[in-house]
Order: C-alpha cells, then sequence, then structure tokens
C-alpha cells in the first residue's frame, strides 16, 4: 500500500489508465476478430468497412500512447496485406 499521498494519487491514476487502456485495447481485439473471420470467410463486401475501423482502432491506440507509433504502423501494414492476400485470392 502506498504511503505518501502522492503515492496514493500515483496508484489511482495507474488504476484509471489501465481501465482506460483496457478498454481501448478490448476494441481493438473486436475489430481485429472481426476482420480475420471476414477474410476467413472470404466475404469481399465487409473487409473494407472492417479494415477501416481496425486503422481508426489502431489509430487512437497510438494517439493515446496506448500502443508505440512504430507499432501502429506495422499492425496497419499487416491488416493491409491481409486484406490484399483476399483480394488476389478472388
Amino acid at each position: 500500500m502506498p504511503n505518501t499521498s502522492s503515492a496514493k494519487k500515483a496508484l489511482k491514476q495507474s488504476l484509471t489508465n489501465r481501465s482506460r487502456n483496457k478498454h481501448f485495447s478490448a476494441l481493438y481485439k473486436e475489430n481485429v476478430k472481426a476482420l480475420e473471420k471476414a477474410v476467413k470467410a472470404w466475404e469481399n463486401k465487409e473487409v473494407p468497412a472492417l479494415l477501416a475501423e481496425v486503422y481508426s482502432s489502431i489509430d487512437k491506440l497510438s494517439k493515446k500512447n496506448i500502443i508505440h507509433p512504430n507499432n501502429g504502423s506495422r499492425k496497419k501494414s499487416k491488416f493491409a496485406k491481409l486484406a490484399k492476400s483476399l483480394s488476389l485470392k478472388a
């Protein structure tokens, strides 16, 4: 347990930030699962909209410093390649 008032405040802030970070990370994971499910099912019509949602959630994560911007760019590139592979198969 924290002893000083600043340590108590830091604990409170870290718990708040952790819950906020978990919320945005959960949204990102939901979007990724939906995109991967659509790609596996070869649903060409749904993929562009889902890809836009994934890009949006990645941008939010990197903007809020939950992930590093380079990590966000790498993830966006990975999902673009995944969507492109679907268009090449069709």
